[in-house]
């Protein structure tokens, strides 16, 4: 497997000569700080573990820090420190196929993992619920009309009672979409189901819960037996009554890419629907009432912007993430902040080194309100790596980190994760001579050490590192041209001051140093 991150301290080169500190800092103080913008990063991700083989398309993380990840066949529990702990599988009956689409926690770190399962040609939707421990709890299938059905989200209240929707397939009609809601205990409490048009595609595929236990769904319904699509949000009492539906119509027809993608209620228990209509961004705000707040739509680039998900900040602020066309025609990862009230703060594109097609898959915001995204990016060999981001809450780029599947395969990242200490976890899926692997990875950010003075004195070079003080191996590299970087010293006892002279520092005119940190 190979990981490669950005330089996370940097100096500019010079040439050695026979003076005092002062003299230096006096000369090349003003060039150091010129590149620190570009170089310096308060904290870098440093791999902690990787599981390849058990990961799929969605992960979690519990209140302890473990890690639950579901994907197909099994769900995969691990400590904090990567340890497994326990796997499920979720398929029932015996010998079905099944997939898990969405998996969360409820107040006591049980588990519930929602997807499908059955054999062709007819296949159910199918929860399950494990206690912390992994012992299976219960376990509910949805049959419709004896049709295909499959539940795409998972929510879990303030009760720990559980919501599930998707789609579901009632003939003649097509494709409508079902809501189900499940005590703790996986009593079914209530199921509210629309049905499309005739020959239309309808299907929802986010929720989410208010305080008050409300429920809200979004996802796309069809306008008429043609392809044309409308957003679609339904808020529902905690008892299941319907308390408002609004559908979104673009400007012009939308057709079948598009729809909703993701709904977050806020604080203020508002309703933020995002998606695409017109090939476009399009995020909405709703009052508590179903009252439309703000409408923003974004889509300047190209003509094929599909958004893939959304998060929102302590303070209310929404993060979008999808892809808008770039140089060459091909699909950047681009992100965009709105305030809480709807003004755009900022907008970040990301290219990756093959200048091809760049895909965000989701997106998270940690306790301090910058903001991770994660997906796939080709590479220059022309297959994807998995790229994560990470973003401060003002739109800075932190850091960025690259890495490919095992054997060096093509890989995508479906699901993304936060723990408590801001720490980063993905998972997702790579192919291999063919065949589909998975992985999981975590992603400790630890915050970095500082190049903090440097002196010349009689040819001799030393560099000043401060603040090393948490536990690990202090790296520090060189290299005279930004890219063959080499380390020439490491450290693994916690210090606040750490003084390192360079030997062959005399043997170059020109030398670059970088210093990180991993545990």
């Amino acid at each position: 497997m190979r990981a490669t991150g950005i330089p996370i301290y940097g100096l500019t080169p010079f040439s050695l000569m026979k003076t005092t500190f002062r003299k230096l800092t006096m000369a090349w103080l003003p060039a150091t700080l010129l590149l620190l913008p570009t170089l310096t990063r308060a904290e870098i991700p440093v791999q902690a573990w990787f599981k390849p083989y058990n990961g799929g398309f969605a992960v979690v993380v519990d209140g302890n820090d473990a890690v639950i990840v579901a994907g197909s066949y099994a769900t995969t529990k691990y400590s904090s420190a990567g340890v497994p702990l326990w796997t499920n599988s979720l398929s029932w009956p015996y010998n079905s196929f099944s997939e898990a689409y969405a998996v969360t926690v409820d107040s006591d770190n049980n588990v519930l993992v929602t997807g499908l399962s059955g054999s062709s040609p007819t296949y159910h939707s199918v929860t399950t619920k494990y206690s912390s421990a992994g012992l299976p709890l219960w376990t509910n299938r949805y049959v419709g009309d004896d049709y295909d059905d499959a539940t795409d989200a998972v929510a879990v209240d303030g009760n720990n009672d559980v919501i599930v929707t998707g789609f579901s397939l009632r003939y003649p009609s097509g494709y409508g979409y079902a809501t189900v809601k499940y005590s703790s205990a996986g009593l079914p409490l209530w199921t509210n189901r629309c049905d499309a048009a005739a020959g239309g595609h309808s299907g929802l595929c986010a929720v989410a819960t208010d305080r008050k236990n409300d429920v809200v769904v979004t996802g796309t319904v069809a306008c008429d037996a043609g392809s044309f699509r409308d957003y679609i949000t339904i808020k529902y009492s905690s008892a299941g009554v319907p308390l408002w539906t609004n559908r979104y119509h673009a400007s012009t027809n939308c057709y079948s890419s598009c729809g909703a993608a993701a709904v977050a209620v806020d604080t203020n228990r508002d309703v933020i629907v995002a998606g695409v209509t017109d090939l476009d961004y399009t995020t909405i705000k709703y009052s508590s009432a179903g009252m439309p707040l703000w409408t923003n739509h974004f889509g300047p680039r190209g003509t094929n912007n599909p958004i893939c998900a959304m998060a929102l900040d302590r303070d209310g602020n929404v993060f979008v993430t999808g892809t808008a066309t770039g140089n060459g025609g091909y699909s950047d990862y681009v992100t965009i902040k709105y305030s809480s009230p709807g003004p755009p703060l900022w907008t970040n594109y990301y290219n990756g080194p093959g200048n091809g097609n760049d895909y965000p898959c989701t997106v998270a915001v940690d306790g301090s309100n910058n903001v991770i995204v994660t997906g796939f990016s080709t590479n220059n060999a022309g297959g994807n790596d998995y790229v994560t981001i990470k973003y401060s809450g003002g739109g800075l780029p932190l850091w960025t980190n690259r890495c490919n599947g095992p054997g060096n395969s093509i890989g995508w990242s479906t699901g993304l994760a936060v723990d408590s200490s801001g720490n980063v976890i993905f998972t997702g899926q790579s192919i291999r001579q063919g065949i589909s692997d998975f992985l999981t990875i975590k992603y400790i950010c630890v915050p970095s050490p500082a190049l903090s003075a440097l002196q010349v004195t009689n040819g001799t070079f030393r560099l000043r590192v401060d603040h090393v003080l948490q536990p690990g191996t202090l790296v520090i590299e060189a290299c005279t041209d930004l890219a063959g970087w080499l380390p020439i010293f490491t450290n693994t006892t916690p210090t606040n001051v750490l003084y390192y002279t360079d030997p062959d520092a005399t043997n170059y005119l020109g030398r670059f140093y970088r210093v990180y940190q991993s545990p």
